[in-house]
């Protein structure tokens, strides 16, 4: 057998990163390290996801930096789990792999963008560790996958997981604090529990078989030597270390269900028969987070036709684990008093008592440890979670309100390690499909699924890219009939914000992942632009499905993450293109609101959203109804291009005086500039490279050039007004059309329209 050289281990903490020996070469001497009283754990520090009890385990991926300054990465879609003796282990869900070993402490969360920016790393002493490589081999008895994964500088790319006849992640159950995890390995199904024992240094990984099973290879670690030793409780089975320097497990074939452990130490621990009953705990535990908690919440006080209630939240020192909610999704249950909200903190809660006073919210914690979620869907009351790595599906088995299966619905996405790549908004439509947005990541395309809009079947047995060209697209939404739209944030090849309503293939504008050879020359066109002064960060769309909310039933909606906003949307098609524009509601949120539903309860529209990013937003998370008072409503409902002037109506009857009055109404035009620089100036519809404006918040710049109103006439209906404008109307990206006006009964009306005129009318 071909001895190793021997590799450092590394002791980290949150303030150093220390190199030490990792493996003596006396490994005798490490043996007897084993008794040594772990590594303190740091103080809590950085944000409040440190202050944060995370759950038994947390979903993200992890790097460890070395003694010369490389960074190993041992999984992207990490799943670390926190196990007894102050141990921790991280499992690779794409390969099936116990990535990483090591004892004295749990994580440190990264800072960067309230600790979304950056990777986790493991606090304490690394014991163990391997490649990343599949964690069993092939039938051919190799540790080599179709598409290995590959490194550009520090950045690590996962083009999808290994082949489902391969092995395939099921999920994971949780019993207490204990996490047994679920997969396959060709046609078998196995159980698996990591353990620690602190006195003798060992860790134990029990196995459960769920069957007969062919002769199966098991990588263990790699790189280790001699001063790491593995034992199994099968009889004559004995690890070996390859010429590649690989820890594997040579299992024989097996003829029934069968259990056994399999133990990593330093000085060879014995490993036991499997004292843990696998199956039983697959049948759901007892409660873990209780009690259920009380909020109430507040009624807005506005007088006008809309107001904005509260659900408070019970957030951070409200509740007993210091729970950071920030809410990035939520649906309701069919009885629409209850629903489940997600956090990207990871959390997700059931709250219950939404009634017209929202006196008595009752909030039960249901699942911790996901992966950045930013979407969350209910299918037959059943909760979908999206997160970074999958689609995860959440079964409550005993009724306690707590989730006791994690189940992978759908984790064909690829991934990398570039911080934009979130996964954003989860919708469904009438056929049951699944869509969701995925980031890319700000460069060039590095796996086939930056940037694209990502559906998935209903059963979860298939996932495409259905869409391309987005760069930041935080929001998502699906209309009555299958209308799936999305918005892009500015950005370089995104010259301001845009929401467009998709077509399967489309291509929305950032070159980088438009997925073809050659850059492409054009782009499919938005439905509208949006100046960034308006909606620095673009957030969700919803469609008006309620009877109750005023006179917007079948409209469509439009948020604002960055600028804490509601938009009335006003579309048409012309000729095949769709065009339109948004007026904002005088409405106020506490955070960047950027998921939205109407209740089928009450028809009043619910929103939540947060504040990591950049936005105007005075708190991290918020709950919102919108509720309509019941008051007249004096808002542009609708706008149509014609070919000499704009056509607006109203949702009330106008003052004729007023609206007949030109100098009532103030139209100006810029373009934007599709290029690789970041955002856009504002350009010259006439002369396009003349530089006319600044697209920047604040800036005193900001405005194009005016149209002349020639005559404004107020049509017979009494809602409805067409503004003449000299010389016509032509294509333009931004249009801003400002009135001073009053309704019919006094009420003013002084709003702006954010338009886009793609294409207009012959006639």
């Amino acid at each position: 057998m071909q001895k190793l050289p021997l590799k450092p281990l590394v002791l980290i903490t949150a303030a150093t990163l220390v190199a030490l020996p990792l493996f003596a070469a006396d490994a005798k001497k490490d043996a007897n390290k084993v008794e040594a009283k772990p590594a303190p754990k740091p103080k809590p520090a950085g944000t409040l996801w440190d202050l944060m009890d995370l759950g038994p385990f947390y979903s993200g991926g992890l790097q460890v930096p070395g003694d010369k300054g490389e960074i190993f990465r041992p999984a992207l879609k990490g799943l670390t789990i926190q196990l007894s003796g102050d141990a921790a282990v991280c499992f690779d869900t794409e390969r099936l792999r116990m990535a990483i070993g090591w004892r004295g402490g749990f994580l440190k969360l990264p800072t960067g963008r309230e600790g979304l920016e950056g990777v986790a790393s493991p606090v304490g002493e690394v014991i163990f560790k391997s490649e990343v490589l599949p964690g069993w081999a092939d039938a051919s008895g190799k540790f080599i996958e179709p598409k290995p994964p590959t490194k550009d500088g520090r950045e690590l790319v996962s083009f999808s997981p290994l082949p489902k006849d391969w092995a395939k992640w099921r999920g994971l159950y949780v019993h207490g604090k204990q996490v047994v995890l679920s997969y396959t390995v060709g046609k078998v199904g196995v159980l698996e529990l990591p353990s620690y024992d602190a006195p003798s240094g060992a860790f134990t990984r029990t196995f459960h078989f769920e069957g007969a099973a062919p002769a199966q290879k098991l990588l263990l670690a790699t790189g280790a030597g001699e001063a790491l030793k593995a034992t199994c409780s099968l009889p004559n089975v004995k690890p070996e270390t390859t010429p590649e320097g690989r820890l594997v497990l040579n299992l024989p074939a097996l003829q029934a269900d069968t259990s056994f452990a399999v133990t990593l130490s330093a000085n060879g621990v014995p490993a036991k028969p499997a004292a843990a009953n696998l199956p039983a705990l697959t049948k759901g535990g007892a409660a873990q987070w209780n009690p259920v908690l009380e909020t109430a919440g507040t009624l807005g006080k506005a007088d006008g036709p809309y107001t904005v209630d509260t659900l408070t939240l019970p957030d951070g020192k409200a509740n007993p684990w210091n729970s950071w909610i920030r809410t990035s999704g939520f649906d309701f249950f069919k009885d629409a008093t209850r629903a489940a909200i997600c956090s990207v903190s990871g959390d997700v809660w059931l709250v219950s008592g939404i009634d017209d006073k929202l006196e008595k919210l009752k909030w039960k914690r249901f699942a911790t440890g996901l992966f950045q979620p930013l979407g969350l869907k209910i299918v037959d009351e059943k909760v979908y979670v999206l997160g970074r790595d999958q689609i995860t599906r959440l079964h409550d088995f005993n009724s306690d309100g707590e989730a006791d299966f994690y189940e992978n619905f759908n984790n064909d996405v690829a991934i990398s390690s570039h911080y934009h790549e979130f996964n954003l908004g989860l919708e469904t439509d009438r056929a049951g499909n699944f869509y969701f947005n995925k980031g890319g990541n700000l460069g060039p395309f590095k796996h086939q699924h930056h940037g694209v809009v990502v559906k998935v079947s209903k059963d979860g047995s298939k996932l495409e890219a259905w869409a391309n060209g987005l760069r930041a697209p935080n929001g998502l939404g699906m209309g009555p009939n299958d209308e799936v739209t999305s918005s892009d944030n500015e950005g370089n090849w995104v010259p301001s914000s845009r929401v467009n309503l998709m077509k399967a293939g489309g291509f929305y504008g950032h070159a980088h992942t438009a997925h073809t050879s050659s850059p492409p020359t054009d782009y499919d066109r938005p439905l509208f632009w949006l100046p960034h002064q308006v909606d620095n960060s673009s957030g969700g769309q919803v469609w008006v499905t309620s009877e109750k909310w005023g006179p917007f039933s079948g409209d469509m909606l439009h948020m604002s993450y960055g600028s804490c906003s509601l938009f009335k949307v006003m579309k048409e098609e012309v000729a095949g293109q769709v065009q339109g524009g948004a007026v904002r509601f005088p409405l106020n949120f506490e955070s960047g609101i950027m998921r939205a539903r109407f209740s089928p309860r009450d028809g009043q529209l619910y929103a939540t959203g947060l504040r990591v990013w950049q936005s105007s937003g005075a708190k991290t998370g918020a709950f919102h109804r919108i509720r309509y008072t019941g008051k007249p409503v004096a808002m542009p409902k609708e706008l149509h291009v014609k070919p000499t002037g704009l056509e607006i109506t109203f949702t009330t009857a106008l003052d004729k005086k007023l609206a007949e009055d030109d100098g009532n109404w103030a139209i100006d035009q810029w373009n934007y500039k599709w290029s690789g620089s970041y955002g856009s100036k504002m350009y010259s519809a006439s002369e396009p490279d003349k530089i006319i404006g600044d697209n920047k918040i604040g800036n005193s710049k900001f405005g194009g050039e005016d149209l002349e109103v020639k005559k404004a006439t107020l049509r017979p209906d009494g809602k409805t007004v067409f503004l003449e404008i000299e010389g016509g109307v032509k294509p333009v990206m931004q249009m801003r059309i400002r009135m001073n006006l009053n309704a019919a009964d006094g009420t003013p009306i002084n709003q702006t329209i954010y338009n886009t005129v793609n294409k207009v009318a012959s006639k």
